[in-house]
């Protein structure tokens, strides 16, 4: 009788184990926690299992294509597609996916070195938009000219996807590309250009009066920052007491680069943007000080001055420490971060962030406006460039003397 009791008990707690063990899975289950050589896998599938429904018509769509198709279906391409189709309905032309490849060259471009004809570029009004021409280099030997819009490359509809031109344009695997370009609203016109190795100088810069310096920022890229400061102390050597930025055509760049060149001229701890996202959480970019202070500043602005660039405008316009010449800024208020994708190995760029002035202002869609408008004729613009008869820097040159009598 106490051996039959003893073997129902050792029953019954084999039971209880294994009721245990199966609640226990369960519960570890319903919380997407597995063990095993495939668990993460099988966690991210619980994870993502309740929203299977809202995405099924996009694996269903992947079926009927796989069963009907008449060529190959390649499940990566499938979802690289399905990826930029995402970010394109969200009709934000800054937030876009880059896949492996495009990624890789959208860091390369950063870096300023890349493989490519000389352009830079910036999606604007739905479309992808020549901001600046390199003298001397594929695009500008080809005549084409600011404001240019690439409608397609290499036979590739490119729309406001400027990763998407970034990467076809630098391909590796052919050493020429075909350009289709809309100029002023008109007829389209092919180009075929020749590609070379360029490395893009962010900044140049001379002294153009006994007092008077004049340097050209043309991008926010890696190290522009530390190129700009090294120039600006070269100037100051040389006598400089007040200095013209040249900021036209630069759509932005790394917002970091902008911030340290924007201390450069304002006093440590004030200021001089900042950022507020949809959770209403706010951070502020203050200065660190820097050589220019106390220094008069001019400000060539146009309608590409964009992103990083307004930034720094709006900094330096709040603190009444530069003055700007020429036209209304672009208007980009926004902030974009890249985000890696694992699975893909590509990335998101995505805007996360609204930006301010030290006064509070954002200029999204808006710009700001030159203190002096100074508009370019047809004439200024299709003639070979000089500063001799650049109305805009002439003004700007006026503006500078004034403020160091």
């Amino acid at each position: 009788m106490k051996e039959s009791k003893g073997k129902s008990y050792v029953a019954l707690g084999s039971i209880g184990v294994i009721l245990i063990s199966f609640f226990a899975g369960n519960l570890a289950a319903r919380f997407g926690l597995f063990i095993g050589p495939n668990a993460s896998q099988y966690s991210k599938a619980v994870k993502y299992s309740q929203d299977y429904s809202k995405y099924a018509g996009l694996f269903e769509a992947r079926q009927t294509l796989i069963d009907n198709y008449n060529g190959d279906v390649e499940d990566d391409v499938l979802l690289d597609g399905a990826i930029k189709g995402m970010t394109a309905s969200l009709k934000d032309p800054y937030t876009v996916y880059m896949t492996k490849d495009e990624y890789k060259k959208f860091n390369l471009s950063n870096s300023g070195l890349r493989v490519g004809i000389g352009v830079s570029i910036l999606a604007k009004d739905n479309a992808v938009v020549i901001v600046d021409v390199e003298a001397d280099k594929p695009a500008d030997k080809a005549k084409l000219v600011a404001g240019d819009i690439i409608v397609k490359v290499d036979g590739e509809e490119i729309g406001s996807d400027s990763g998407k031109a970034i990467s076809l344009i630098s391909n590796a695997n052919k050493s020429s590309t075909k350009l289709t370009i809309l100029r002023e609203g008109k007829n389209t016109f092919d180009v075929e250009l020749t590609k070379e190795e360029i490395k893009t100088e962010s900044v140049f810069g001379e002294m153009v009066e006994d007092k008077v310096g004049y340097i050209r920022l043309k991008d926010f890229n890696e190290d522009a920052s530390t190129s700009f400061i090294n120039t600006l102390s070269d100037l100051k050597s040389s006598g400089m007491t007040g200095l013209i930025l040249d900021i036209r055509g630069n759509g932005g760049g790394f917002l970091t680069e902008a911030e340290s060149i924007a201390s450069q001229f304002i006093p440590e701890g004030k200021v001089i943007t900042t950022l507020n996202n949809k959770f209403n959480k706010e951070k502020k970019s203050l200065s660190k000080g820097g050589i220019g202070q106390e220094m008069p500043v001019v400000l060539l602005i146009d309608g590409n001055t964009a992103s990083a660039s307004e930034v720094l405008t709006g900094a330096l316009r709040d603190y009444g420490i530069a003055e700007t010449v020429g036209m209304n800024t672009y208007g980009k208020g926004v902030a974009q971060a890249p985000f890696t994708l694992k699975t893909t190995e590509g990335a998101l760029k995505i805007t996360i962030d609204n930006f301010y002035t030290p006064n509070g202002e954002n200029i999204h869609k808006v710009g700001i406006k030159p203190d002096y408008e100074v508009k370019l004729s047809k004439e200024d613009v299709d003639k070979e460039y000089s500063r001799k008869t650049d109305p805009q820097f002439k003004k700007g040159l006026e503006v500078i003397r004034e403020k160091i009598k």
